[in-house]
């Protein structure tokens, strides 16, 4: 079975190769994302946002700093980290600080995230 710091690393690959089937395959079908924009629900709702933000973002790259395991049980799993998102939306380039939290569960030797939040840094 895959270690929960590989599961991560695979996630962050599916997010940069922006194929929303990929990386909407690490949600819990009860899965909740709360980014900037708003909450998410449910793998149909995450899906969508993924879909829609993958088709508007163009050269997008997600680094993640400071990477912290908070909580690890064989069933479950939290991290915290900062990140950086770069890209460019309709020819105009944007560079985004910010700070994220995944709750992780793991059915049947499957990790998925249950809980994304993803939000700015503090002022």
């Amino acid at each position: 079975m895959k270690k929960i710091q590989e599961i991560f690393n695979d996630y962050l690959d599916a997010l940069a190769s922006q194929n929303f089937e990929s990386a909407i395959a690490f949600f819990h079908d009860d899965a909740t994302v709360f980014f900037r924009e708003g909450s998410y629900y449910g793998k149909f709702q995450i899906k969508m946002i993924l879909q829609n933000t993958f088709s508007m973002i163009k050269d997008e790259t997600f680094e993640v700093d400071k990477l912290t395991w908070n909580y690890q049980t064989d069933s479950v799993a939290t991290c915290t980290f900062e990140y950086m998102w770069t890209g460019t939306i309709q020819g105009k380039r944007f560079t985004t600080p910010g700070r994220g939290s995944l709750t992780w569960v793991c059915n049947d030797g499957n990790w998925q995230i249950i809980v994304e939040h993803f939000g700015p840094m503090p002022n």
